[in-house]
């Protein structure tokens, strides 16, 4: 999720300066995942979600660019429920030959909506939307995430489609593309995760 980034509209130049300046650096941070103009698209999430079946090992087949993941390969997550009810994350790559390791919390603040799911990955931060817009348990999920960017003048958005097993039959992919893309979703953001020698 971006950083929180405020913009200052006093009128006065030292200030529009220093405004500029934090925009600027808001600009950088938000490089870090897709930024797009106006606001979130209007996704729905499924209606049930059984967290008990959503257990255990995903593999990462699409995601969107995200800055904490650049140069990984053989990505993948670990979902363990804990004694709170909520669920460890323990996602995982290879990056230049030496495992990264990051470990999240993820849990369901509503149950009237039980796939709007939150997550993060340090004690410090804030919550983020982890949404699964579809899945089976079995094969395949489609997760995504969106909040404001400045406002309403954009938003910045991750996406993914993980899968029990390291590879995913086209015609799931080609499902879940097309879901997203009813969404709203750009798709053309998607990028496949190499999977192979792992």
């Amino acid at each position: 999720m971006p950083l929180p980034c405020v913009v200052s509209q006093i009128q006065n130049t030292p200030v529009k300066m220093w405004s500029a300046l934090v925009f600027l650096g808001c600009v950088w941070a938000t490089t870090a995942q897709v930024v797009r103009p106006g606001g979130c698209p209007k996704t729905v999430t499924q209606t049930t979600l059984d967290l008990q079946q959503y257990l255990g090992n995903w593999y990462e087949i699409y995601k969107f660019w995200a800055i904490f993941e650049v140069g990984q390969k053989c990505v993948g997550a670990n979902y363990q429920m804990k004694n709170d009810s909520h669920i460890r994350v323990d996602n995982s790559g290879i990056r230049s030959g030496s495992k990264v390791e990051a470990i999240g919390d993820l849990y369901m603040p509503d149950t009237k909506h039980p796939a709007n799911l939150k997550v993060k990955f340090a004690s410090s931060a804030p919550y983020g939307d982890y949404w699964v817009l579809d899945t089976d348990y079995k094969n395949y999920t489609l997760i995504y995430s969106c909040g404001p960017f400045l406002g309403p003048l954009g938003h910045v958005e991750f996406a993914w489609i993980l899968s029990r097993q390291r590879t995913l039959d086209q015609s799931i992919v080609d499902k879940l593309m097309t879901k997203a893309k009813a969404f709203g979703i750009d798709t053309g953001h998607f990028s496949k995760t190499d999977q192979t020698g792992c």
